[in-house]
């Protein structure tokens, strides 16, 4: 059986959410049955994180195909790198796993509106704004393109939806919530599919 790796933050962290969703890797096993699948999510994590831990985390695994869905946490004013830092971060594991064996995939979009209602409750939580977070989408936009390793712009085909606030959770405008997981699960699997046929 191939083996696919999920390498990224709290989007891709964990089986279930606090309230018992399936989060993404659960719903990939249900959609992708031939294939076996490793979370490798932490929550929180930014690049410099996921880099320092592939080799246990990813490569030691010997995976056919490896998802790196990581931005967020990098924009962030809490746990944040500089934007040349996330470029050199993602090149480095790309390289390292062979871009032929990575599927780059771009942060979600969040609504600012909710996050910053968020923040003005919660002062010390950690807060990103979206301007600053679609820079970092770009960077990783033209990292894929520049490494020439298969990609997944996910920011563009939740914007492409003229409510892209509903596959988002209310409590926060960050996180999928059900139907975010399953939009995400829809397009991945069909990518990985296709990746697995070329």
């Amino acid at each position: 059986m191939p083996k696919l790796i999920c390498l990224g933050d709290s989007i891709t962290a964990k089986e279930k959410d606090p309230s018992g969703i399936l989060k993404l890797v659960p719903r990939l096993k249900a959609a992708l049955p031939d294939w076996t699948i490793i979370n490798s999510g932490i929550p929180g994590d930014n690049s410099r994180g996921a880099l320092s831990r592939l080799r246990s985390d990813v490569l030691d695994y010997s995976p056919d195909l490896v998802t790196v869905l990581l931005g967020t946490a990098d924009a962030s004013d809490k746990k944040g790198i500089d934007i040349e830092e996330y470029e050199h971060n993602l090149s480095s594991m790309i390289e390292q796993i062979t871009p032929e064996k990575t599927l780059l995939i771009s942060s979600p979009p969040i609504n600012q509106t909710l996050l910053s209602a968020r923040k003005k409750a919660f002062p010390n939580s950690n807060f990103v704004a979206i301007e600053k977070l679609e820079k970092y989408v770009r960077v990783a936009t033209n990292v894929a393109h520049s490494t020439n390793c298969h990609f997944c712009d996910l920011w563009s085909l939740m914007l492409g939806d003229s409510n892209y606030f509903r596959f988002l959770k209310t409590k926060d405008g960050v996180h999928l919530n059900e139907q975010g997981y399953e939009f995400l699960t829809q397009i991945l699997s069909r990518k990985i599919l296709l990746i697995k046929c070329n």
